[in-house]
């Protein structure tokens, strides 16, 4: 369902959203939390032309994507930005170390931009939007599926912590997260490092950090595929007012968060995939959890909300 686009004309910046020079840092962060990777991503091309695949860097590639994949997913998004669970204080900063490692903006920035984008859904404020850019601009859909994806990281607006993240500024876990913030890409390189050193040695330990370099741009770009293109191509269960999409694929590489229609519909709910066809790893993982005592008051979206909207008719 497309939405009307907004005329082109200057629009004051929207709450909740700084412009200017507050967003050099981000500029200057996301360069490098994007640059290190993909020149590793480039350089493990060279690499494996000359150099055997051994089991050992296999093994980690597909360990560090699922450890950054649930780190997002489960952690970043699901309890931190949405709080579907309650979880004990020691497996919620093994989750915040884990999606840290993701080589994505820092827990604090990520949450805030992301309730940002709840929002604002594609209207004036969304942080990464294909309809509207960052001055609340409407924009052709080449030009959105760009900012949506990666533009949106270096224009010059940052999203406003006290507005979108209160709570979080009082919670000592994601303020350790946002102290310690670079120090977990770095380990996200290291620990490959040290584990093809460990079965291989030196040769093996580089092949890992190429490895995990590919694992973390691939998932980078799967995360942020679905601000772009599961804002752009799906399908949706339910009428939001807005672009969102359920993906099938975009789902696959995100373990489930690229239902993204159902998750804008229920926002809270532990579970993206909310019909049988619609597997939601991230969400089996929680249901687990509960079963395993680390998850408890897990919202599901047949309960927490009595209200219902319009269901998209096939």
């Amino acid at each position: 369902m497309a939405i009307s686009p907004l005329p082109q004309l200057a629009v004051a910046t929207p709450r909740g959203v700084i412009a200017g020079r507050p967003a050099l840092k981000k500029k200057i962060a996301n360069a490098f939390l994007i640059g290190v990777p993909f020149a590793g991503s480039v350089g493990c091309l060279f690499w494996f032309r000359s150099h055997p695949i051994r089991t050992v860097e296999v093994v980690t590639f597909i360990l560090g994507y699922f450890i950054i994949g649930m780190g997002t997913g489960i952690g970043f998004h699901r309890y931190f930005s949405h709080k579907s669970f309650q979880t004990h204080a020691w497996f919620a900063y093994l989750l915040g170390a884990a999606g840290s490692m993701s080589f994505q903006s820092s827990l604090l920035t990520w949450v805030t931009d992301h309730r940002r984008h709840h929002s604002q859904t594609d209207h004036c404020g969304d942080a990464h939007s294909p309809i509207v850019d960052g001055h609340c601009h409407n924009t052709d859909s080449l030009r959105g599926l760009l900012h949506s994806h990666i533009g949106w990281m270096f224009d010059d607006t940052v999203t406003d912590r006290n507005i979108y993240g209160r709570d979080l500024l009082r919670d000592p876990i994601v303020r350790f997260y946002d102290r310690t913030h670079y120090i977990w890409p770095v380990l996200s390189l290291a620990l490959p490092w040290l584990i093809g050193y460990a079965f291989g040695g030196l040769s093996d330990a580089w092949g890992c950090v190429f490895a995990a370099c590919l694992r973390t741009t691939l998932f980078q770009h799967s995360v942020w595929a679905v601000n772009s293109f599961g804002h752009t191509f799906g399908y949706q269960n339910y009428d939001m007012g807005n672009n969102s999409k359920n993906n099938v694929f975009l789902a696959a590489v995100t373990f489930g968060d690229g239902y993204h229609n159902n998750h804008h519909r229920y926002p809270r709910s532990a579970f993206h995939g909310l019909r049988k066809y619609e597997l939601d790893f991230n969400g089996i993982i929680i249901t687990w959890l509960g079963k395993l005592g680390l998850a408890r008051k897990i919202i599901f979206a047949d309960h927490y909300l009595d209200e219902e909207r319009p269901i998209v008719e096939p």
